[in-house]
């Protein structure tokens, strides 16, 4: 009779080595110095320790174009999240419950993340274009490009697959059983759905709908390339403060409203649905 030893992939002289301390101590080293660091030295930016009041940066970026450009990008942030989750709950619910194809759809939905943004971005513009494969194949024009609708349908092809995949494993770890047994009880495909199978999946929507918002509401390819005037959100307003105006101040003042507001957010959404229960289910 022989006995299996399983081996580790780490090395022994390496596990005997590194505690869990030594982990948490990368994990806090690393979002010090590239989260803390860079945004306490955005705060010291954004302040005028010469004439005039000190927080006049931060005055000027409440007001104004500033001002809408952060409800712009707090709203559609939440479109494109609420867009993106719907198409990726109907993709992943098929792929899982539905498609025989599974390893090859799963392949076509993950190599769109291989490709860069600003491509994605140029294909969307180049497909609602009046030369594009949509005027000149089914003579349809469409006046879509450089509008709100064009930067929502760039965001959230951008981003399908950030929200495709936590779904797809939330739904995959539900056992067939339960289903079986929800129909046994009498309940129809949509009871099910709706009472069985979305629940149990919420751990997936969850992460999906916080990795989307948090990408989508600070795009700046997006509303660049698919936007007019009136679709800027706070990261071109950011860009244009530091690279065009070379204002600095301004520019820094901006990154941390908007840092602080996210985090607002995110605190907010954690308090209804506890990300860390959520998360942890996954």
């Amino acid at each position: 009779m022989s006995v299996v030893v399983e081996r580790s992939p780490v090395p022994s002289w390496l596990s005997d080595r590194i505690t869990n301390r030594h982990l948490v101590a990368i994990g806090v080293g690393w979002v010090t110095f590239f989260f803390v660091f860079p945004v306490l030295f955005l705060v010291v930016e954004s302040i005028n320790f010469g004439d005039g009041h000190p927080l006049q940066a931060y005055q000027r970026a409440m007001g104004g174009v500033y001002l809408a450009a952060f409800v712009r990008s707090f709203l559609y942030g939440i479109v494109t999240t609420l867009v993106t989750l719907a198409l990726a709950y109907a993709l992943a619910y098929y792929l899982v419950f539905s498609s025989k194809r599974v390893r090859l759809l799963l392949t076509l939905v993950v190599v769109p993340l291989w490709i860069a943004y600003i491509i994605r971005y140029f294909g969307v513009l180049l497909f609602f274009s009046p030369t594009g494969p949509l005027a000149q194949s089914f003579g349809i024009e469409t006046d879509l490009l450089f509008t709100t609708t064009a930067v929502i349908i760039g965001l959230a092809n951008a981003y399908l697959p950030f929200a495709v995949l936590p779904i797809y494993n939330s739904l995959n770890a539900i056992h067939h059983e339960t289903i079986n047994a929800s129909r046994t009880l009498g309940a129809g495909q949509l009871r099910t759905i709706y009472s069985v199978v979305l629940p149990l999946s919420m751990p997936g929507v969850v992460a999906a709908g916080v990795i989307v918002f948090i990408l989508s509401a600070g795009s700046f390819l997006g509303p660049d390339i698919l936007g007019g005037s009136g679709q800027s959100m706070i990261a071109n307003e950011i860009a244009r403060a530091f690279l065009e105006a070379f204002n600095i101040q301004l520019a820094s003042a901006l990154a941390v409203i908007y840092t602080i507001l996210l985090i607002g957010f995110i605190a907010i959404f954690n308090a209804v649905f506890d990300l860390q229960e959520a998360l942890g289910n996954l």
